[in-house]
């Protein structure tokens, strides 16, 4: 990704308005993550600063969905050294990906002290480290006896910032940039990155486009912030403060804005993959599970198919006159075909032995074709069940996944982690629309949602929504007074959370929620239905985002909805 230094530069001029903020609380988000809360002007503000060593970086945010309740020591050594001081200062080093705050206030002597809180944001090298005014470490994040650049960064030890030859850009005219192209012979993406510093090849390449490289260069670093989010030449997505190559996705107003969003949806995309990869794992294994048992049936049911042979073999030999004789094989006429049947037997039984060991091998293989066929349809339901899961594990948020696991405990297909809490279990949190006519439209995006949507929340004249013959998500449209648009809004929707999101005229089968009936045996997520209505519909991403959304939330068990 593209947190660069030059973009950092241009970060840290939006941060400025920053200055003479106090810093009224620090949250530990996750292990390497933390919210400044800031106070400026009677107004909030919260800080991101992330140094996982994947999604590094710093930002204000409006993403504040986990804060732990039990912080690391670090996170309380930084509340007792630093919440209530004010940020008497923002500086950035030499281009490179660092930025620190000049923090001022009073300690438990009530003196006045400056301390350093500095803020490396490099990838797997990312740290947060705090010094005294002498730029002694008081602690960090992460320990190294003898780190990247040969720093020690220890408590105690001297914080000295990384030392490089590579020149910083903004300390240059455009006449003593082109000289130092010319001299440097910098004709390449190699040359330009490794002569100046906080270079990424988001902005490398776009400067060799044409053969005013030091022009290029220059106007680039100077130009004013458009920060956007893109896809670069390699269709991969990408972001950066100006749209300098690829296609342009989504533009924002501030590069805190960009970095918000697009760190969420990336980290979230993250989580998401730690956490459920298990479940992920475990449903692609029950799937191959069960079409390996498939097989194995199907096969075994071809064999009963031949039992009626069995049958006529033991008729045959009870129409044998001898049958206390004992031999290998006999070769008997069929009166019903006319035709002479060779009937293997077993010398160490009479013919009448062999003819009711015939029937009861017969017998066996009747039985077990009732059998067999029972589990190839306990198989096929199986495979169903977790092919949907698997479609609803790629398109599940996090709450969402965590859903789906506590569903395939409560059906006996997992264990439970730890112990049961005896904390009352709230109603899944539904996607939830509101169609310009100011009818609900609900959405359920796994089995729990589905189940609790249909089965529980709807009324009998809502209108339920699914696409027709294949997995996708349950849809109820509130039945007050609907009109002809709001059907295809819902309808719109119910393809488009579904397998068939990238197609296009989706059959969207919708009827009243009282027609649905759970099929006896199967899971409360499959159903049956009549009396439907079909429609053929687009799965449109822009009409559905233009919609607005409600958030469900809960008050002493009571489900309410609030505005997002």
């Amino acid at each position: 990704m593209s947190f660069d230094g030059i973009l950092l530069e241009k970060l840290h001029k939006e941060l400025d308005f920053l200055i003479t903020a106090r810093i009224s609380k620090i949250n530990e988000a996750f292990d390497t993550d933390f919210i400044f809360q800031l106070r400026r002007d009677k107004k909030n503000y919260s800080l991101m600063l992330s140094f996982s060593s994947t999604y590094s970086r710093i930002h204000l945010t409006k993403h504040i969905e986990t804060i732990k309740d039990n912080p690391k020591g670090f996170t309380l050594f930084l509340r007792k050294h630093i919440e209530g001081y004010f940020i008497k200062d923002i500086k950035t080093y030499n281009s490179d990906r660092i930025i620190y705050f000049v923090l001022e206030g009073y300690n438990a002597l009530q003196d006045l002290e400056t301390k350093y809180l500095i803020c490396e944001v490099m990838g797997r090298y990312s740290n947060l480290i705090l010094t005294d005014d002498n730029f002694i470490i008081l602690d960090a994040l992460k320990h190294d006896g003898i780190g990247e650049y040969n720093r020690t960064i220890l408590p105690n030890a001297k914080y000295e910032f990384p030392q490089t030859n590579k020149l910083n850009p903004f300390d240059y005219t455009y006449d003593e940039l082109e000289s130092i192209f010319k001299e440097k012979k910098i004709t390449d993406v190699k040359g330009l990155m490794s002569t100046f510093n906080g270079v990424s090849l988001s902005l490398a390449y776009p400067v060799f486009l044409n053969d005013r490289y030091a022009k290029n260069f220059y106007d680039f670093i100077h130009l004013d912030i458009k920060p956007v989010i893109y896809t670069n030449f390699n269709q991969k997505l990408d972001f950066y403060f100006y749209p300098l190559e690829g296609n342009v996705l989504k533009e924002f107003s501030t590069i805190s804005d960009l970095l918000d969003d697009f760190y969420y949806e990336e980290e979230l995309k993250l989580k998401i993959k730690i956490k459920t990869n298990d479940l992920n794992k475990f449903i692609l294994k029950q799937i191959d599970k069960y079409e390996k048992k498939l097989l194995k049936l199907n096969k075994d049911l071809e064999e009963t198919k031949d039992s009626y042979i069995y049958m006529n073999y033991g008729n045959l030999l009870l129409g044998y006159t001898n049958l206390k004789e004992k031999a290998k094989e006999l070769t008997l006429k069929d009166y019903i075909t006319n035709e002479d049947v060779k009937i293997p037997l077993d010398n160490k039984y009479t013919v009448l032995d062999n003819a009711n060991r015939y029937f009861k091998k017969y017998q066996k293989l009747k039985t077990s074709t009732t059998y067999i066929k029972e589990q190839e349809e306990i198989a096929k339901s199986e495979i169903e069940y977790f092919t949907l899961l698997k479609y609803q594990l790629q398109q599940a948020s996090l709450s969402e996944a965590l859903e789906i696991r506590q569903e395939l405990i409560s059906n006996k297909y997992l264990f439970e982690e730890s112990p049961k809490s005896n904390k009352r279990k709230d109603h899944p949190k539904l996607l939830t629309y509101i169609l310009p006519s100011k009818a609900l439209v609900y959405v359920g995006k796994n089995n729990i949602q589905n189940d609790y949507l249909t089965n529980k929340l709807a009324k009998p004249n809502d209108l339920w929504f699914h696409i027709k013959d294949a997995p996708g998500s349950h849809v109820i449209l509130e039945s007050n007074n609907v009109i002809d648009e709001d059907i295809r809004y819902a309808a719109i929707i119910a393809s488009y959370y579904s397998t068939f999101r990238d197609s296009s005229s989706v059959a969207v089968d919708y009827t009243k929620q009282k027609n649905i009936k759970k099929i006896p045996g199967k899971k409360g997520c499959f159903v049956t239905y009549k009396n439907q209505s079909t429609i053929y519909i687009d799965p449109d991403i822009n009409i559905i985002n233009k919609l607005e959304v409600k958030k469900w939330t809960h008050i002493k068990g009571f489900l309410i909805t609030m505005m997002r």
